[in-house]
């Protein structure tokens, strides 16, 4: 995903997204630019088949992230609450090994949360 969902709001009308920054508008230009470009000039050129297939493959990629920034704006991701770390709840989608002592450090990474002794 390229763009980031503070940019726009789903269109009043429709499917897709309104920009409300000017990030979101100058997303949405290049995505005109990255569609359109590539399919004059190789509609210029005589390549009709591969600008129809250069125009349905980045019309699926703009779907997709279209897609993905929608959902982002109607289920935004909940951050990490600020408790201590003796109240923390267990989350199930991760390995616990050893005890369950949680008086221990915590280490987060981008990808995975870990509990250092």
């Amino acid at each position: 995903m390229f763009g980031k969902p503070q940019w726009f709001r789903p269109k009043a009308y429709g499917w897709g997204l309104a920009p409300v920054a000017w990030q979101g508008k100058v997303y949405s230009g290049c995505w005109a630019a990255v569609l359109a470009v590539p399919f004059v000039i190789l509609l210029s050129r005589g390549q009709v088949v591969e600008s129809l297939v250069w125009l349905a493959l980045s019309t699926g990629a703009l779907v997709y992230d279209v897609r993905q920034i929608l959902r982002l704006i109607r289920n935004p991701p909940t951050a990490p609450s600020a408790t201590t770390a003796s109240a923390a709840p267990r989350e199930e989608n991760i390995l616990y090994i050893l005890d369950d002592d949680e008086t221990h450090a915590r280490v987060a990474t981008p990808g995975y949360r870990l509990h250092a002794r």
